[in-house]
């Protein structure tokens, strides 16, 4: 059986989870990425989290990592160049 959520409900799950991040020092932000929910992301030394709640009631998280690979202010261009879209004029 899935439960029925209201708008409401998503945003205090939202707010909870942010609070509870932000009372133990890890820096949050609330943004909209999904139709279906509302991302929490989360920020640590050296990885962030992508946590999505979801307006059916489920919880996606996704963890990034560092490699700990240090380039330096070249490497700017380059992946400005990998992952930017082409400018529109």
């Amino acid at each position: 059986m899935t439960e029925i959520f209201t708008a409401a409900d998503l945003l205090r799950r939202v707010h909870a989870l942010s609070e509870r991040l932000t009372s133990r020092g890890i820096y949050n932000e609330i943004r909209t990425f999904r139709t279906d929910g509302v991302t929490v992301l989360a920020h640590v030394p050296g990885e962030y989290w992508e946590i999505d709640l979801l307006e059916d009631g489920t919880t996606d998280v996704e963890v990034f990592r560092t490699t700990g690979e240090v380039e330096d202010e070249f490497s700017i261009e380059r992946l400005i160049s990998e992952h930017g879209e082409t400018p529109k004029h």
